[in-house]
């Protein structure tokens, strides 16, 4: 499939925010963002494909992800599922009849991160089945999965979660962490409940199988009181503010703004930006239909820890449509008529033509067309024989690509009459969507191994931005407004290239060679130690005492071997340089250096090695010649 076919797919995924309808049985989530190695299973098929950013996810579907790999799913009505690193995901339920919605999530292993709405119905019923035990919940967030020991396991950040094991029924309040014993489950009070990076390490203590159940509690309390302490120190001293949501809105999507010091990681639904220092947005959209509460907690990450900075609220519904719509085009006079079919569709044209006809004997009559904010001459005299057509462009450029109808309006001596004619049209067509995404590339810190770039000229438009590493790509993340973009550099010096395309498939593009160069414990290992004393017979007179000999050393502790982590080496003698290479001439971490000593005297080799990273590493040989 072309991008561009792909990319008209995505785009009805990602405007309608997937079909929901409260007289639809059946209805489906989409994919908000895809990082690493991230395939899926369809219904019935037997082929795991790439999964892509605007995918729909129907029921049965299966997500599977591989290390270093997360998928964000977002559901009609705002609630988001991100399904973890190696994750193997089934979404066995996704109906809705009547504004009752039933979701269930089969975690066949692994852990999925959740965001879940309040259900606007007391009989919708959203659920997370792991092996035996089915977990139930209502408006809330936190991680759920399976443990290392084939267990359920979950953590809740807010809210209530119900785990039913066989009938057992087990329930944790938000600030719970449930891990599994034996045929029940521990509650924790943790101060670090609904981090997924905590859940892990308590997961791994699980797999130690020499420690009580008394040990294992006094461990995890010990780790959570040193996480208790970093989170209460990054609570006092990042401080991010949010702008405040209005009490009702009358669009499916709202802008989460807010600005943070920088290198803070804000997280909204699973989706994580890496603060800039300036603002950052999130736009969380849902289906037009999904009226009722809305909240957003806003997570901030300070190194591996999190605390909640935001809770946003809002409640949404629709705005009543007071315009009369004419579904025939026919004027109730006969002496007037639009004939254009409605809904008009405009791709290819980039303008929306509208014609039909009037009484032409009717010399005092008016007939304009309007558009938004423009509006035509008066078509009477300009049409003959009482025909008129009147066409309008349409684009981004124009600022007219959002309108959803135009309308006619004919004043003749049969009185007033008003037409409307509604518009689809479509922003994945060349004629329309002229205007191309702008990529900025904004700062990288090798050392802390970030890159940003950031996103602009999106405006009412939606943009795939796609991340590579050579030239394998790393994640596609949609935007709908302009935005900021952090990556993680992988250690080392490597291609990386960012690739904006619109519904158009227009395109902008930055391609970079960036490094990573963070604070390793590298040294400079010398063979035979740093004094070396060698016993040489004189030499007979009139024979040179000077003689040579080789230093060997090599460079430990570099990421992978990889040379490009370090900066300059330099070998020195007394006042010689015996080695100087810089980034260019270094071909290998392993040296063999000629030295010169003498007979009877201490030769003292000195050797610096300046890392990338700012850091230099010294090292003293002394050869002792007797």
């Amino acid at each position: 499939m072309s991008f561009s076919s792909r990319f008209k797919f995505v785009a009805v995924a990602l405007m309608l925010a997937v079909p929901f309808s409260y007289a639809a049985k059946n209805t489906s989530g989409k994919v908000r963002s895809v990082i690493g190695d991230v395939t899926t299973q369809k219904k019935s098929e037997g082929n795991w494909v790439p999964l892509r950013v605007g995918a729909k996810v129907k029921e049965k579907d299966v997500i599977r992800t591989l290390v270093e790999s997360q998928a964000i799913v977002a559901l009609p009505d705002g609630s988001t599922i991100s399904v973890e690193e190696n994750s193997l995901v089934e979404f066995s339920q996704l109906l809705s009849e009547d504004g009752v919605q039933t979701a269930m999530t089969d975690i066949k292993s692994g852990k999925v991160r959740f965001d879940v709405q309040k259900q606007s119905s007391k009989e919708s019923s959203f659920k997370f089945k792991t092996g035996t035990a089915t977990a139930a919940i209502r408006g809330t967030d936190g991680v759920i999965g399976v443990s290392s020991k084939g267990t359920p396991i979950a953590s809740l950040r807010n809210g209530r979660l119900e785990i039913d094991l066989s009938g057992k029924v087990v329930g944790i309040n938000g600030g719970q962490t449930a891990v599994p014993n034996g045929d029940d489950f521990l509650v924790l009070e943790l101060s670090s409940s609904g981090d997924l990076d905590f859940l892990n390490e308590i997961d791994a203590m699980l797999s130690d199988t020499t420690m009580t159940l008394d040990k294992l509690k006094e461990a995890i309390q010990a780790k959570d009181n040193e996480y208790k302490a970093k989170q209460i120190a990054a609570k006092d001293s990042l401080k991010c503010t949010f702008e405040a949501l209005p009490d009702t809105i009358y669009t499916p999507s709202v802008a989460i703004k807010g600005t943070c010091p920088a290198g803070v990681g804000v997280e909204l639904g699973g989706e994580r930006i890496e603060s800039t220092g300036e603002m950052v947005q999130f736009t969380p959209n849902w289906a037009p239909s999904a009226v009722g509460d809305k909240k957003f907690p806003v997570i901030c990450y300070s190194g591996k820890v999190s605390f909640g900075c935001a809770d946003l609220k809002t409640y949404y519904m629709q705005q009543p449509d007071t315009t009369v719509k004419d579904s025939t085009i026919q004027a109730t006079a006969t002496s007037f008529q639009v004939t254009t079919p409605s809904p008009l569709k405009i791709c290819e044209t980039g303008a929306a033509t509208i014609e039909g006809q009037f009484d032409p004997n009717d010399s005092t009559a008016t007939l304009f067309v309007k558009l938004g904010t423009h509006t035509s001459p008066n078509l009477v005299p300009l049409s003959a024989n009482g025909k008129w057509t009147y066409t309008i462009t349409i684009s981004d450029q124009k600022g007219n690509w959002n309108e959803k109808f135009a309308t006619v309006e004919f004043n003749g001596t049969t009185g007033k009459t008003t037409v409307k004619v509604d518009l689809e049209i479509d922003k994945s067509c060349e004629a329309i969507n002229l205007d191309k995404p702008a990529l900025i590339f904004q700062r990288t810190d090798s050392i802390r191994c970030e890159a940003s770039v950031s996103l602009s000229n999106i405006k009412d438009d939606i943009v795939i931005l796609s991340t590579e590493m050579d030239h394998t790509p790393l994640k596609e993340t949609y935007f709908d407004k302009n935005s900021y973009s952090t990556i993680k550099l992988k250690s080392g010096l490597h291609d990386y290239a960012w690739i904006a395309r619109d519904q158009a498939g227009n395109k902008a593009e930055i391609r970079k060679k960036l490094g990573c160069y963070p604070n390793i414990s590298a040294y400079i290992d010398v063979r035979k130690g740093n004094v070396e004393r060698l016993r040489v017979p004189p030499p007979p007179n009139g024979v040179s005492r000077r003689f040579e000999r080789e230093i060997v050393f090599s460079i430990k502790g570099i990421p992978e071997n990889d040379i490009s982590h370090i900066k300059s080496v330099l070998v020195t003698s007394g006042n010689k340089n015996l080695v100087e290479d810089n980034s260019q001439t270094i071909r290998e971490l392993d040296y063999s250096v000629p030295v010169e000593l003498e007979y009877g005297k201490k030769t003292e080799i000195n050797i610096q090695v300046v890392l990338k990273n700012g850091k230099v590493l010294k090292a003293t040989k002394t050869y002792e010649v007797r």
